[in-house]
C-alpha cells in the first residue's frame, strides 16, 4: 500500500488508520462495527452515480442506507491499492478494488474505486466514492 511517509504527520496516520479500518470493515460486511466508525454527522456521496443517488447524511440515514444494502449486496472484500494523504491531515484519498455478490442474481460485481475520506474525532465524516459508472449501471436494478 502506498502512503507518502515523507510528509505524513501523526494526524495523517490517524486519518489513514480510520479510513483503512472503515474499508476493511465494509469489505467484511460488518455493518454494526461500520456504524460505530461513522461520525454522527457523516455524509456518503456518489458524485458519478448512474442513478443520480442523493447524498446520505446523518447517522440515522446512513444506518438505513447500509441496512437496505444488506438485502442485495454481499461484500467479498475491498483491496486497498493506495492511500494518499492530503495536505489537510484530516483527509485521505484511497484507491481500492471491490468485490461483491449481487445476492438476487448470484452475479459477481467488481469495480475500481477512488474515495475521498475525511475524518473528524477519529470517525468518518465524509466518504465520497468515485467508481466506473458504466460498470455500476450494468448491475443497477
Amino acid at each position: 500500500m502506498n502512503t507518502d511517509p515523507e510528509f505524513t504527520t501523526e494526524t495523517h496516520q490517524q486519518t489513514i488508520d480510520v479510513a483503512t479500518e472503515f474499508l476493511h470493515t465494509l469489505g467484511r460486511g460488518d455493518m454494526e462495527t461500520l456504524m460505530k466508525l461513522w461520525h454522527d454527522n457523516g455524509r456518503l456521496e456518489f458524485p458519478f452515480s448512474p442513478t443520480g443517488e442523493e447524498p446520505v447524511e446523518g447517522i440515522d440515514q446512513l444506518r438505513s442506507y447500509f441496512e437496505a444494502t444488506q438485502g442485495y449486496k454481499k461484500p467479498y472484500g475491498f483491496s486497498i491499492k493506495a492511500v494518499i494523504p492530503a495536505a489537510n491531515p484530516d483527509c485521505v484519498v484511497v484507491e481500492f478494488h471491490g468485490d461483491l455478490i449481487d445476492t438476487r442474481t448470484d452475479e459477481l460485481y467488481d469495480n475500481e474505486y477512488i474515495a475521498i475520506v475525511r475524518v473528524r474525532d477519529r470517525r468518518v465524516i465524509l466518504f465520497r466514492e468515485f467508481f466506473d459508472s458504466l460498470k455500476r449501471q450494468k448491475h443497477a436494478r
